[in-house]
């Protein structure tokens, strides 16, 4: 058993506090017209309930997974973002014509501002964790195998069912339209989470009220 690097250790956990204070949605296209909230999820908020989602589905998966490598990648998949900041797939108009989401240019701008930042931040690890964490990011970037297919899958799942729930349907009809598109190939990934996903699609569906502004 090699012996815990302690204050590295606590460094790390640090750092990584500022997760619990990064906010999603908030400002965001659209998300600026409806009515405000006190408090919007945190990215680490997003992610426990993704672990949950990972646990809960992996045993219904059509193909073995590794569950420990998966949560692994999961935990750390939104890190480099206390750093880099978590974009909006929304872009400015709603339609994530000119975001990382549809734009080549955009989404490698992003690519390296979060390598850049992962470095950064899994460098104040010990070398073999440091390096361990790295390789699960890129694993999880690079989307070529199915671990990291299905731990994409389940964040665009997660995030599409916060939506659904701040919303209870009240939203603007391309916002709707942004959200029944957003993620839905990633489904493909297996079975399971495509029947979870177009679930909750078809609840945003049921759910629709649209949203006006001042009503």
């Amino acid at each position: 058993i090699m012996a815990l690097d302690t204050q590295k250790t606590i460094g790390f956990l640090k750092i990584i506090g500022a997760l619990k204070d990064l906010e999603r949605f908030r400002g965001q296209f659209f998300w600026r017209e409806y009515p405000q909230r006190d408090r919007y999820e945190s990215v680490a908020d997003h992610t426990w309930r993704m672990a949950m989602m990972l646990i809960l589905v992996e045993p219904h998966l059509s193909e073995p997974i590794d569950l420990g490598k998966a949560l692994k990648m999961l935990l750390i998949h939104d890190l480099p973002e206390i750093i880099a900041g978590d974009l909006s797939p929304l872009g400015s108009d709603g339609t994530g014509q000119d975001s990382h989401l549809y734009n080549k240019e955009k989404a490698e701008e992003k690519y390296q501002n979060e390598k850049k930042a992962a470095e950064s931040i899994f460098g104040n690890l010990p070398k073999e964790q440091a390096e361990e964490f790295l390789a699960l990011w890129l694993e999880f970037e690079e989307q070529e195998n199915y671990e990291s297919r299905v731990v994409k899958a389940i964040d665009k799942i997660e995030g599409k069912l916060q939506a659904s729930e701040y919303l209870q349907g009240h939203m603007f009809p391309a916002h709707l339209d942004f959200s029944l598109k957003y993620g839905v190939s990633t489904f493909e990934v297996d079975p399971t989470l495509k029947e979870l996903g177009m679930a909750i699609n078809e609840e945003l569906k049921k759910d629709y009220k649209e949203f006006k502004t001042g009503g």
